[in-house]
């Protein structure tokens, strides 16, 4: 379910999961998503994700901040659209909480993906297209 907001912002509801996309202003659009972000899920945040990619901003900052969730299919959706901002030199940053930069860190896609511990963060780096950090974790990963 989709509505759309008087100030240009959409919210996009499943079943446990909520999206708000805001798309105003000249910065980078912006979602936030609340609720478990996994198989059913991601494809929504796809779509909602593919949206904001056509903002003409200078990228888009993913809010997962209240994401207790994050599956393997929400990670591939992350990647798609950080390739997909990347080929118009664009940046996808995320803000998450420690455990879910710590995965995004041992899985590598923080060499793609800004992960940043707050939404400022987030949005200052992907107003200014600043690239991704090596490790935004205090401890590095441990060997699998």
């Amino acid at each position: 379910m989709a509505t759309k907001a008087g100030n240009g912002n959409v919210a996009h509801r499943p079943a446990d999961m909520q999206i708000l996309i805001d798309e105003t202003g000249d910065g980078p659009a912006m979602l936030t998503v609340c609720g478990d972000i996994d198989i059913v899920s991601a494809p929504i945040l796809a779509a909602c994700l593919h949206q904001a990619t056509h903002h003409p901003g200078p990228g888009v900052v993913v809010d997962r901040l209240d994401v207790p969730f994050l599956g393997c299919p929400a990670l591939a959706v992350l990647i798609a659209a950080a390739d997909e901002l990347g080929r118009d030199h664009r940046a996808l940053t995320v803000a998450a909480d420690e455990a879910h930069r710590r995965l995004l860190h041992r899985t590598r896609i923080d060499a793609t993906i800004g992960c940043y511990s707050t939404v400022t963060d987030a949005f200052r780096a992907a107003r200014t297209h600043t690239p991704p950090a090596s490790s935004p974790t205090s401890s590095p990963p441990s060997p699998i």
